[in-house]
């Protein structure tokens, strides 16, 4: 039976009716069959990563500081404008953040139902605090378990990253890439300046496949000379690109003396480009894998 509606609640109802909408003007229904959604999404999904603050930021942080090439490092510290890329999603990184903001939720979740916060999660950290002219060295850490007093980096990747990291035939610090592992220990060593115990570091390789039960983990005891090693190359690199280095501001064509290391940075790199020495466009990469080492002092 459906109860009646009194005359102030219809009143109310017309009245609702009546009101003008807040929506906006409805969109014109289109002819004809509809547009591609997934071409669509491509520019939609490339507008939204670079709208994000990630996408824009310039200063550094501790998964930058671990590659093995010098020269990329401080073609970002000087500003180097990027090579440009086709208009499209950056896919995989995508679904990694995906990945790491449910990672997130869950470690939310089991902090109440323990009734504690045994995980510190997505902690802003300070690795170092810099110096005059120097920008601070900051980043979000993924993770923190108090009872084990281990630092916790999600890795979202596929099936071969994932065989790498299951290898028994070499040591446990060549089974991930070197950037990873210093990324980890700079978080180590934020966490550490932030007065916690830190005991371990951990890479936790998220599988991309349909079973959870595909995925690995790597750990290594904290090594607080691995971060304090990254914090020093970051410091002696500000210094060779200044005035009282090569000075690459007055003179850009000394671009080729910075040390670059051969391999898989330079895949990634956003400053690869093909042809020509390094300069204020670019780098082709160190192809010939010769490394020239004419700056005493510096650390490479």
């Amino acid at each position: 039976m459906t109860a009646a509606v009194s005359d102030a609640e219809l009143a109310a109802l017309i009245s609702d009716l009546r009101a003008p909408s807040t929506a906006g003007p409805a969109a014109a229904v289109a002819c004809g069959p509809p547009p591609s959604t997934v071409d669509e999404m491509r520019d939609v999904l490339a507008d939204l990563d670079a709208s994000r603050p990630r996408s824009r930021q310039t200063r550094l942080g501790p998964s930058e500081l671990g590659t093995p090439c010098q020269r990329q490092i401080a073609m970002k510290l000087a500003g180097i404008v990027r090579q440009p890329e086709d208009k499209r999603p950056p896919w995989a990184p995508m679904q990694g953040t995906a990945m790491h903001g449910l990672m997130e939720e869950a470690l939310r979740f089991h902090n109440q139902q323990l009734g504690r916060q045994r995980w510190l999660i997505e902690e802003q950290l300070v690795v170092d605090p810099g110096l005059p002219g120097v920008e601070p060295i900051t980043g979000h850490g993924d993770a923190f378990d108090q009872v084990h007093a281990t630092v916790v980096d999600w890795k979202y990747v596929g099936v071969t990253q994932l065989r790498k990291v299951k290898r028994k035939t070499v040591p446990n610090e060549q089974l991930v890439k070197p950037e990873y592992r210093v990324q980890a220990h700079l978080y180590g060593r934020g966490h550490e300046r932030a007065g916690r115990d830190v005991r371990y570091v951990r890479l936790v390789f998220l599988a991309r496949s349909h079973d959870y039960s595909d995925s690995a983990e790597w750990t290594e005891q904290y090594r607080p000379d691995i971060a304090e090693w990254a914090v020093d190359r970051y410091f002696a690199t500000h210094d060779l690109i200044g005035p009282h280095g090569l000075d690459l501001a007055a003179d850009p064509d000394r671009w080729d003396l910075v040390p670059a290391a051969p391999g898989d940075a330079c895949d990634w790199c956003p400053f690869r480009r093909v042809g020509g020495p390094a300069d204020i466009t670019g780098c082709p990469g160190n192809t010939d894998q010769k490394i020239t080492k004419q700056l005493s002092g510096l650390i490479v």
